[in-house]
């Protein structure tokens, strides 16, 4: 271990970290104050007997919940619009398809908040309530989101912040901007470009494809952690029950602690590396022989 130190603490807990995640758990539903027209927009579906429900929606923020013993998929929100005739085409479509049940939003325009004056936008809130045993494939195009007790979600979002939480099987997330939380995975597999990532009480093992910037914590990991590409931005990772692997990282520094399992890092370009409580081997790249005691 060297005596460096890393910006953020060496010696950080999960615990305070992921207190800011908890706290932050829910988006504020609504996307911006701009709301010159205003309506309620609302659908539903049987849920007896499916098997999968697909989330397709457009501008404004999202947050889906799953509970125990709902009889039905529910979807209700806010539009807003700055004309009327934009208010009138955004609208919530719920269907079912033999067992699954689709929930879209119709949204004809996107501009942002009516930028600059422009009265051509529209966007709608929304919030939808699932049984828990069901999994969710989702597509969300920009806007906070929150997904939370669902059985599994399978997951794209272009912008705005996420906040996962008790997610009992896979989580299986494509990220393209904004800040990432996730609290409680039974697995976790990730792509993301842009933004801080922190993951936390995770059964099984957890995955990152690629991260391209932004700081990525992790902690309570029960299985292995692997982080394949990791272009910028630090990496911190603590008690995890397997082995800990980064196999390329171009810059910023990385820090491991109380890993049940090895702890590898294969290619480093820049930047510290610190461990401490490893009970497995340590292996480290060439350019970081001095941090392999």
């Amino acid at each position: 271990m060297t005596g460096h130190e890393l910006p953020w603490g060496r010696h950080m807990k999960s615990g305070y970290w992921m207190a800011f995640l908890v706290l932050g758990a829910a988006p504020a539903m609504a996307w911006g104050d701009d709301c010159k027209f205003r309506a309620e927009r609302s659908g539903n579906a049987d849920a007896a007997g499916i098997e999968k429900v697909v989330i397709h929606t457009g501008a404004g923020d999202l947050k889906v919940n799953g509970h125990g013993g709902a009889m039905r998929i529910e979807a209700r929100g806010t539009a807003c619009a700055g004309k009327q005739e934009l208010l009138d085409a955004t609208q919530i479509n719920v269907r079912r398809e033999g067992a699954v049940v689709y929930v879209e939003t119709a949204i004809p325009q996107e501009d942002v908040k009516g930028l600059w004056g422009n009265s051509n936008y529209a966007y709608l809130d929304l919030s939808i309530t699932l049984p828990d045993n069901v999994p969710v494939e989702a597509i969300d195009s920009s806007g906070d989101a929150s997904f939370e007790q669902l059985a599994a979600l399978n997951l794209t979002d272009s912008s705005g912040d996420l906040k996962l939480r008790n997610i009992a099987g896979a989580l299986t997330l494509t990220d393209s901007s904004g800040d990432l939380g996730i609290d409680g995975a039974g697995s976790v597999k990730l792509s993301d470009s842009s933004g801080d990532v922190q993951i936390s009480r995770v059964r099984g093992d957890v995955e990152v494809l690629v991260d391209s910037s932004g700081d990525l914590r992790m902690a309570g990991i029960g299985g292995n952690v692997t982080v394949q590409q990791d272009t910028s931005g630090n990496i911190h990772v603590e008690d995890v029950k397997g082995s800990v692997t980064v196999n390329a990282d171009s810059s910023g520094d990385i820090y491991a602690g109380r890993v049940g399992g090895d702890f590898t890092v294969r290619q480093d370009s820049s930047g510290n590396i610190e461990h401490e409580e490893i009970a497995g081997r340590i292996s480290l790249p060439p350019n970081h022989e001095h941090d392999q005691r």
